[in-house]
């Protein structure tokens, strides 16, 4: 009954782009199905959806400015190289996707999960997809604002886009432990020093010599997935990835 009262309203309001709200005609297949646009968003904004350059650190994944052929280390990595061994996201924090990140996070448009992923499989390689990992971490949040919020949009992500691999996906294996300063109110060493201690491994043995995979919404600076891989690190992890949906230019 829940299904046919929703065809009817659908016929009658037809349903927007989960992004932009415009009027859309998307209802089709998602990706990997025969069509790389997936139900729920306008080609409008789909197409917007900006990928990472092929010119990117080969180890935080920064964009380089100019274009360059094969691996190379951007000078932060060089300088002082991360606890973490290899991050990449699904694309830029720019645009529609910025849009899309958004909706999802704050405006509870969780329908945005599964279309979110699908863009993120069809531009991920391995070792990150399929994942060459034996555990899949989203990043934590504290249980305050985990009530506060209602939802871990890291967990999201990670299980619609490893779905696949869901026995290997375990959010209770990193735990956030003090509560800290949101992220985007701060810069540089201040962010560093916002999350510092902030994280911790009940179970060590759980993580010791296994390879994790890190799932965040977007990289910034990278202090809050870098202080996780230094816990994770320090737990006897044996290798760290990063992934991002995505990450500012």
């Amino acid at each position: 009954m829940t299904r046919l009262l929703a065809g009817f309203r659908d016929l009658l309001v037809p349903p927007g782009c989960l992004i932009c709200r415009a009027d859309t005609e998307s209802a089709v297949p998602g990706p990997g199905a025969g069509n790389p646009r997936p139900a729920g968003i306008c080609a409008a904004c789909w197409d917007a959806f900006s990928s990472l350059p092929e010119a990117r650190c080969a180890v935080c994944g920064r964009p380089f400015q100019t274009g360059l052929e094969g691996h190379w280390v951007c000078a932060n990595c060089l300088i002082s190289p991360p606890a973490f061994d290899q991050a990449t996201a699904g694309g830029l924090f720019s645009g529609s996707l910025r849009l899309a990140i958004h909706a999802f996070k704050y405006e509870r448009v969780f329908g945005l999960a599964k279309p979110l992923a699908g863009f993120m499989a069809e531009r991920l390689a391995l070792p990150f997809y399929p994942p060459e990992a034996d555990l899949i971490l989203p990043v934590p949040l504290h249980r305050r604002r985990l009530r506060q919020r209602g939802f871990n949009q890291a967990l999201l992500l990670a299980r619609a886009l490893y779905a696949p691999w869901h026995e290997r996906l375990h959010p209770d294996l990193l735990r956030r432990i003090r509560w800290t300063e949101p992220q985007i109110n701060l810069t540089g060493d201040d962010r560093r020093r916002n999350v510092r201690r902030a994280f911790a491994v009940p179970r060590p043995e759980k993580v010791e010599g296994r390879r994790v995979l890190l799932v965040d919404d977007v990289f910034t600076t990278g202090a809050t997935v870098n202080e996780c891989a230094r816990v994770l690190k320090r737990a006897g992890a044996e290798s760290v990835l990063v992934l991002t949906l995505a990450r500012v230019p």
